[in-house]
């Protein structure tokens, strides 16, 4: 999923895919850059030389490195930025700018296994299993056996890397893994199918293996 998707992912709305084409009017003023055309259409980067090509994005990068310090963002991932992804900016405006650099906030949390400061959401991802997510996505995802469920989420790249995913807490109760204990089924313990250990019900714990009844 590239940047673009996961900007519109955060807002839960479509943005546009090439630069300086906003869907909305906004009171910021464009970032104006050398290489955008009449039409807000950027230019390949790469077709002009080195010298040349690092004058026009050095303004932009500067732009990118004092939002970021002024959002309390570490300007190390502006710094790390190839010249295509700076190129890509081209044409956004400060907001639109700004959510990019918490884009990429949220990405390095994630790769370092923290919870992005505003994702206090849990939802079940079909893939991943529980994780914590922003709660404008969580909302308008449809409820199974009482969770906001996913085919996918911005942990799954995290996952694939076999990163760590720090989780929302679960119950047993309510697993399809789980099955009761024969003796008493509401309160027993009982045995877990996936290998994940034994727990009461109703006991919270962490596992990444939780799912519900009426999973696929």
């Amino acid at each position: 999923m590239n940047w673009h998707a996961r900007l519109a992912e955060r807002r839960g709305g479509d943005i546009p895919k090439r630069a300086g084409r906003l869907t909305d009017k906004t009171d910021e003023t464009p970032f104006v850059s050398f290489v955008s055309d009449p039409d807000g259409q950027s230019e390949n980067i790469a077709s002009y030389p080195a010298p040349l090509a690092d004058a026009m994005l050095k303004p932009l990068r500067a732009h990118l490195l004092a939002l970021a310090a002024d959002a309390a963002i570490d300007v190390d991932h502006v710094h790390r930025l190839h010249d295509a992804n700076v190129a890509a900016c081209i044409g956004l405006d400060a907001r639109q700018l700004a959510d990019y650099l918490a884009l990429l906030a949220y990405t390095a949390d994630r790769h370092a296994g923290r919870v992005p400061l505003n994702d206090t959401a849990a939802i079940h991802c079909k893939r991943c299993g529980p994780v914590w997510i922003h709660p404008t996505i969580a909302e308008v995802l449809p409820v199974v056996d009482g969770w906001p469920r996913a085919l996918g989420c911005p942990w799954c790249f995290v996952r694939k890397a076999a990163g760590y995913i720090p989780r929302p807490s679960v119950t047993c109760e309510g697993c399809r893994h789980f099955t009761p204990d024969t003796i008493n089924p509401t309160a027993g313990m009982g045995t877990c199918g996936a290998g994940k250990g034994v727990h009461y019900p109703m006991a919270l714990h962490i596992c990444g293996s939780h799912t519900t009844r009426n999973s696929p």
